[in-house]
């Protein structure tokens, strides 16, 4: 049994469908409030059942948090890692989400059956792993949105961050934020490594044969390095392939949200 928490409808639906496939109770909100508000769940009594919500607006950070502490089992959706256009339909005409327990994004590769192999098939064709680019001219830094700097407690995460690269490389830095309108993949074409805190944009970065520096809760992290002091000598993973099936079999279209196929996957996880 496990515990689903509403927000807002449109990150409800995926919710409400996991937790019923899992024979699940599901708490009502009493209305939508603003980001930085936190809900109003009437029947919610304890941390008793494992939670399932969807990101960390709305109060649900507050309950992640209380899981992490005690520790309690705790399921996390947010936007998929590749195809799923937000919260519109993505490459398969279908919602697509990531999934996962007691963390926010994978953060190891996953040892993948079979059936996972089977699953992510629809998705192969349209992966590209380019070749590592080994030159290049500035140091990309992609900043943590607001809400995400609160919630981890990292305010001055591109200030820092900037003052480490420097230290260590003579090299331009280009900032590109959260909310830029500029081509992610233009402005890869000429750097020399990505910097990211926690955006599923370092996937970009490393499909497209840029090196990556991440942070530990980065789903970047296995073909990545986190100490920006090393900037200058990047690291050019061999078991990207591995890597990104990896997240691909962690990510799950609403069909599979329904049919059950999210929670056996999630829940099986061997990390608890």
């Amino acid at each position: 049994m496990i515990q689903g928490f509403e927000t807002r409808e449109i990150t409800d639906i995926p919710i409400r469908a996991f937790v019923k496939s899992a024979d699940g109770t599901i708490h009502k909100k009493v209305k939508t409030v603003d980001q930085y508000e936190n809900t109003e769940w009437p029947s919610f009594k304890d941390f008793s059942l494992p939670i399932a919500v969807f990101g960390v607006l709305r109060g649900t950070g507050d309950l992640i948090k209380h899981c992490m502490a005690k520790p309690q089992v705790f399921f996390y959706f947010d936007h998929a890692y590749r195809f799923g256009k937000r919260h519109g339909s993505g490459l398969l005409n279908e919602k697509i989400y990531r999934i996962t327990r007691n963390d926010f994004s994978l953060t190891y590769i996953d040892k993948l059956e079979k059936d996972d192999y089977d699953r992510i098939e629809k998705y192969k064709k349209h992966i590209d792993i380019k070749p590592w680019k080994k030159e290049g001219k500035y140091i990309l830094v992609l900043p943590p949105s607001e809400h995400a700097k609160k919630f981890y407690g990292c305010p001055d995460w591109e200030e820092d961050t900037i003052i480490q690269i420097k230290s260590a490389t003579k090299r331009e830095i280009v900032v590109r934020q959260k909310n830029s309108t500029d081509s992610l993949e233009k402005q890869l074409e000429e750097a020399f490594a990505c910097v990211s805190f926690n955006t599923t944009a370092c996937i970009d970065a490393l499909l497209n044969g840029v090196p990556s520096f991440v942070d530990g809760i980065s789903c970047g992290l296995p073909v990545s390095k986190t100490n920006l002091l090393e900037i200058e000598q990047p690291h050019y993973a061999e078991d990207r392939q591995k890597w990104i099936d990896s997240l691909l079999a962690n990510q799950f279209t609403m069909s599979e949200i329904e049919n059950g196929v999210a929670y056996k996957k999630v829940s099986a996880w061997r990390f608890a």
